[in-house]
């Protein structure tokens, strides 16, 4: 043990003094991590439409022209939905808000001086509140614009105001004097080609100091945090795997380079069998890729605000993926016999790898017929088990899967990788 315990270190003190290897170990994959974040929305990932869900309750003439404004709106990116799907939306945080317009909209709609307004009932998550703030105005604003309906559509109002008037005249004597002959004299000024004069964009403001465009009740719903919290979520996994690209390459060319210089047949004229030999060079590589990955998630905690959901199940993928390509590097490195075989043929084979794995592009950003042919690269297992542990929640049953294919890929290679070495 001491004795493979010494080439491991020696092999990493070589590595250690490699300053390009250094470079495309963590240097890179952290350009590469920073670089995709931004891209990707960085810490803040907002739009500059507020994304809700419309919910009409009411299903009436007049909600159904108020949730049609709503949806229109530049502001919104709106869908209509009913109750269950707009809460399980804001739930799961695919939407800000639902908007639910509640039952008598219409009614109370038509009531503009009296009486209770309009009820909106708003849910969205208590940590949103510069969302609810805006939202709020929004509907405000859309709900004053009725006043300014009026004087559109002159014939329209009056009906409304004499129903008003009606109504105020059913409730007996006495309920609101000030207020019927407000009312009665609005129903003469709108009954005068005046009143279209003060339609949207004139310069009247109307109004009581009690009216109320809309009444909205919030409610606060606690959102489900599924999905990257932000877009370092997603880039940081892509870098450990460059950071394993590097030290693939690393070693690899380390393997290849004491081949050609004979160290590797003073190792094997040593009293230590070729056996202890591969286990130590393997044990370097297994720990340096270990090393690289953890310093890489340390600066995405400190810095990027990546954060994993079980540090227990990180160390698993992290460990799982250290083995699968250290089994990678003693296949190439048994395949290429020189430095410049295992800088051809390295990049050749780990490349389209790469690709279809998800280290390129997000695993959920890929098109479908990309995504199934990445079922073949230890890389895709190798990203998913990181982001298992990192954003999507993984259970220990749901990990349990990428890091086994990632062990089997990790014991085959070593094994077929061993023999040739010994073969030769």
């Amino acid at each position: 043990m001491s004795a493979m315990l010494a080439i491991a270190i020696k092999d990493l003190r070589t590595f250690s003094r490699q300053r390009a290897s250094l470079f495309f170990t963590f240097i890179w994959p952290v350009c590469v991590a920073v670089l995709f974040g931004m891209l990707f929305g960085g810490s803040n990932r907002t739009t500059p439409r507020l994304p809700v869900v419309v919910v009409d309750e009411d299903n009436t003439p007049t909600s159904k022209v108020f949730a049609d404004r709503l949806i229109a709106r530049d502001t919104f990116e709106a869908i209509r939905g009913t109750r269950p799907e707009a809460l399980e939306a804001v739930r799961k945080g695919q939407r800000t808000a639902a908007i639910i317009l509640r039952p008598g909209f219409g009614e109370a709609s038509s009531r503009m001086f009296y009486g209770t307004p309009p009820e909106v009932q708003v849910y969205t998550d208590p940590s949103r509140q510069a969302e609810r703030g805006m939202l709020e105005g929004l509907l405000m604003q859309q709900g004053a614009e009725r006043m300014q309906s009026m004087f559109t559509d002159p014939a329209g109002s009056r009906e409304n105001v004499q129903k008003a008037l009606g109504d105020l005249k059913t409730a007996g004597p006495g309920t609101s004097p000030g207020l019927e002959a407000f009312l009665g004299q609005l129903d003469t000024f709108l009954a005068t080609p005046d009143a279209a004069q003060l339609a949207p964009g004139g310069d009247a403001q109307g109004g009581a100091a009690a009216w109320e465009p809309l009444r909205i009740t919030n409610e606060d719903l606690e959102r489900q945090r599924v999905g990257p919290r932000n877009g370092y979520d997603l880039t940081f996994p892509q870098a450990m795997l460059w950071a394993v690209f590097g030290c693939v390459m690393a070693f690899g060319t380390t393997f290849a380079s004491e081949r050609v210089r004979g160290t590797l047949v003073r190792l094997h004229v040593s009293p230590l069998s070729r056996g202890q030999v591969l286990a130590g060079k393997s044990l370097a590589a297994l720990l340096a890729i270990c090393i690289v990955e953890c310093l890489l998630m340390v600066l995405g905690v400190a810095a990027f605000g990546v954060r994993a959901s079980s540090w227990s199940l990180l160390l698993l993928a992290i460990v799982s993926t250290a083995v699968a390509f250290v089994g990678i590097i003693l296949l190439l490195a048994s395949l290429a016999r020189t430095e410049q075989g295992i800088g051809g043929m390295g990049p050749a084979v780990m490349m389209p790898l790469f690709l279809l794995g998800g280290a390129m592009m997000p695993l959920m950003f890929m098109p479908p017929w990309l995504a199934t042919l990445g079922y073949l690269s230890p890389v895709r297992w190798a990203i998913l088990a990181l982001e298992g542990a990192i954003w999507r929640d993984f259970g220990p049953a749901e990990m349990a899967g990428p890091c086994a294919i990632l062990l089997a890929v990790g014991l085959v290679t070593f094994v077929i990788g061993a023999r040739r070495q010994e073969a030769e």
